[in-house]
């Protein structure tokens, strides 16, 4: 969550355009800019952020841009599953951070999701952007978990590459549904995942599978890895990662902050190293 502004500033007239009356690589185009220089770097093309729409349930009506004399200042996208609803990205651009938009433009997406009658409205933003941090706890919001990232580099002995059993995320989907899996972040509900393309794909082991995206060239990325209850401490995630780690040839395994703390020892134990920074789950 890129937002970094605590100050308030009657002076910046904000024109509000909702994300349905604009195309997608305007969409992409004002998401780079409100996203330049971030902690973090994330870019999207128009393809994946027509994909993120699908896949995360953003509402283009609820979602918007904030002009300033017809200049892109801001972007907040909203997602919304009945009654709960999660700020999926909100960033300021260059020119206007320190100005107080970003708190102009939370004060109103607070305000729509009051009047919709939201149970909860949800976000995530990295621990070391304390200005975001603040931000959001002037607006109510609480942290309710940390969401943790993890790095495991390439074995040092030559692994044999299995030919691994591959599915789309539908096995996991209907898994997850039939033990009622506990709270997860947005990004990992089975909604979600189930919606997910190629090059995501599940690659099954036994009693474990793991959602595993093997297209980038510089590392391999997990989202996910479960055991089926009933077949857990018996090694089966462990020989399922060693799967994996003969696919990935000298590419490291990496996990993007969406892990919840409560996994932590689990990741560990299979070897993997906490990323440096993580991620606060907030909602009010």
């Amino acid at each position: 969550m890129a937002a970094n502004d605590t100050t308030r500033s009657p002076h910046a007239t904000l024109d509000w355009r909702p994300l349905d009356g604009l195309g997608w690589n305007e969409i992409a185009e004002a998401f780079r800019l409100c996203y330049d220089g971030y902690l973090i770097p994330i870019r999207m093309t128009a393809p994946q952020m027509a994909a993120r729409f699908a896949a995360e349930d953003l509402d283009m009506q609820a979602s918007g841009i904030a002009l300033v004399d017809g200049k892109v200042a801001a972007i907040g996208m909203v997602a919304r599953r009945g009654r709960l609803s999660r700020l999926a990205a909100f960033g300021v651009s260059t020119g206007f951070r320190g100005k107080g938009v970003a708190s102009q433009v939370l004060d109103r997406l607070v305000h729509e999701s009051t009047a919709r009658s939201d149970a909860r409205v949800e976000l995530e933003v990295f621990d070391h952007n304390h200005p975001a941090v603040k931000l959001y706890e002037r607006f109510g919001f609480a942290r309710i978990d940390r969401l943790i990232g993890f790095e495991k580099p390439v074995p040092n002995a030559q692994l044999d590459a299995a030919t691994p059993e591959l599915s789309s995320p539908d096995i996991l989907v209907e898994l997850m549904h039939e033990e009622k899996t506990d709270d997860l972040p947005w990004q990992l509900q089975p909604v979600t995942l189930a919606r997910l393309e190629a090059p995501w794909q599940v690659i099954c082991n036994a009693d474990a599978l793991a959602l595993v995206d093997f297209s980038r060239e510089t590392a391999i990325e997990v989202r996910m890895i479960h055991v089926q209850r009933g077949s857990r401490r018996q090694g089966h995630a462990r020989a399922l990662l060693s799967i994996i780690e003969g696919l990935a040839g000298e590419r490291p395994i990496r996990v993007p902050q969406l892990i919840p703390a409560r996994y932590q020892a689990f990741a560990e134990a299979l070897g993997f190293t906490p990323l440096e920074h993580y991620q606060f789950r907030m909602a009010r």
